[in-house]
């Protein structure tokens, strides 16, 4: 008889043990994981610009670590076209890796306007013919973009340069 209650005991403080360890785990994962909260969604400020080429040092021959400098007018872009003459822009760029076809090249960027200046750094992959491109980081500002946060998209035709700029809020 006293081998069967220990028995019973034995399952009964088991089962006690177990649901207070369920429970326990349950409240803890409860109070870990408080269910998230919706956040407002933030809404990024996009301009759309467009660079033309005036000026670069490029070498004609590129090997890793070359560098040169590009200056551009910059233009609103509107519907495809160029539209207002809004500012220039200026690169200082560095080749850290170089195919037979492509350059990959470090580069950072001033864009500047009548409102002040973005300013961005990234990573281009160059290709010797056709449509290239990339994101870059925008690092700061001045002015009206002064504490600038969020990033660039540009694609590279030719002497034109498609920018697509998104601040963060």
């Amino acid at each position: 008889m006293l081998r069967i209650r220990a028995r019973q005991l034995s399952a009964a403080v088991t089962t006690a043990a177990m649901a207070m360890t369920v429970t326990g785990a349950l409240a803890f994962t409860a109070q870990a994981a408080p269910v998230p909260v919706p956040k407002a969604q933030s809404k990024a400020k996009v301009l759309n610009w467009l660079a033309h080429k005036h000026s670069d040092t490029m070498p004609r021959v590129l090997s890793k670590g070359s560098d040169w400098t590009s200056y551009a007018y910059l233009y609103d872009l509107k519907k495809g076209k160029p539209g207002k003459k809004i500012g220039d822009a200026t690169a200082h760029c560095s080749a850290v890796e170089v195919t037979p076809h492509s350059v990959v090249a470090q580069c950072q960027s001033v864009l500047r306007t009548d409102d002040g200046s973005i300013t961005v750094s990234g990573t281009i992959d160059h290709r010797r013919s056709g449509t290239y491109g990339g994101d870059a980081a925008i690092t700061g500002g001045t002015g009206k973009y002064e504490d600038a946060e969020g990033q660039v998209e540009a694609v590279f035709h030719g002497d034109y340069a498609k920018l697509r700029v998104k601040l963060d809020d």
